[in-house]
């Protein structure tokens, strides 16, 4: 509307214009006249098809006084791949926009005035917790140091000990399952064995080779892990191979296994930092922002009280 009384000034001007200067033939002034009464039908169709609202955005639906903008669903309507990907979502996108809008009206007209006051306290209340959390984390992950040292670890293992005793066996092991006519059998039996650092690369080049294999030793791998990742151990044979520092060739019809147990902790020992290392470092993170975050709030009181931005009555 602020566009066609423009022109409608513009269009009254012109003709003072004309008036004022006399025209010489009627000619222009007919055209001028056909031209700017074009240009106000074709504004005043423009904005009968666009609707624009309070705001001065374009609507794309209301529900009651609230009105949902293009600008809302900006980024929404940016992402859609084709025309027909952008006409169902979009309509999807509405649609739940207007559900939601509807149920809340609907809830604070139709709900009893004490239900409606308690979920305004609880939005009030969430209100403040999501300022309040979100602050705190800001200042948080700026102030804390994150680097957990290894002592750091080992020191709270020791202080700890009782909390972090296995509940189940842990096993290393390295482990190859070669087909029975394997032609680089025994080559990759002396570099199981020795395992040297050129050793492991050589065995790991070949690994295509194998059926299956284990050649981290380092890592720590619970029975039911083990039982199932190593064809030939069961529960009947697993205490004969379970022997620390000894090599195992075994060969049957399926291929040939080699198998070697570098270390094993039984149920009841320390758990070994390797395992815990994550969940300790999480743990000591914790603390620390725990006992960061109660001078923190203790200090903004203080800092409040002296600025007298805060006082008690």
């Amino acid at each position: 509307m602020h566009k066609i009384k423009n022109l409608q000034s513009l269009l009254t001007n012109k003709f003072q214009i004309v008036n004022k200067w006399t025209i010489k033939t009627n000619l222009y002034v007919d055209t001028t006249y056909r031209i700017l009464i074009f240009c106000v039908v074709l504004l005043s169709l423009v904005n009968a098809c666009t609707v624009w609202g309070p705001e001065n955005q374009e609507v794309l639906a209301r529900v009651g006084t609230e009105y949902l903008y293009r600008d809302d669903l900006k980024s929404e309507l940016n992402s859609f791949e084709s025309e027909s990907d952008s006409i169902l979502k979009s309509r999807a996108l509405i649609d739940s926009w207007a559900r939601d809008k509807i149920l809340i009206q609907q809830a604070q007209v139709n709900l009893p005035q004490s239900e409606i006051e308690k979920l305004e306290q609880l939005i009030a209340a969430y209100r403040i917790d999501l300022y309040a959390n979100t602050y705190r984390k800001s200042i948080v992950n700026k102030s804390i140091d994150t680097l957990v040292t290894v002592d750091e670890i080992d020191s709270f293992l020791f202080k700890n000990k009782s909390v972090f005793k296995l509940k189940a066996p842990l096993y290393q092991v390295r482990y190859i399952h070669l087909p029975p006519d394997n032609v680089d059998q025994n080559e990759i039996q002396r570099s199981f064995q020795r395992f040297t650092r050129n050793d492991q690369f050589f065995l790991d080049s070949l690994s295509f080779q194998y059926h299956s294999y284990i050649l981290m030793d380092s890592l720590w791998i619970n029975k039911n892990n083990l039982t199932s990742r190593v064809q030939f151990l069961n529960q009947e044979n697993f205490s004969k191979y379970i022997k620390k520092s000894q090599f195992f060739k075994i060969e049957d019809t399926l291929g040939v296994y080699l198998f070697f147990v570098k270390d094993f902790l039984k149920k009841g020992e320390l758990a070994p930092r390797e395992v815990l290392e994550t969940s300790i470092k999480n743990i000591i993170l914790n603390q620390r922002q725990l006992k960061f975050t109660k001078q923190f709030e203790k200090e903004i009181i203080q800092d409040a009280i002296q600025s007298k931005t805060f006082e008690i009555y």
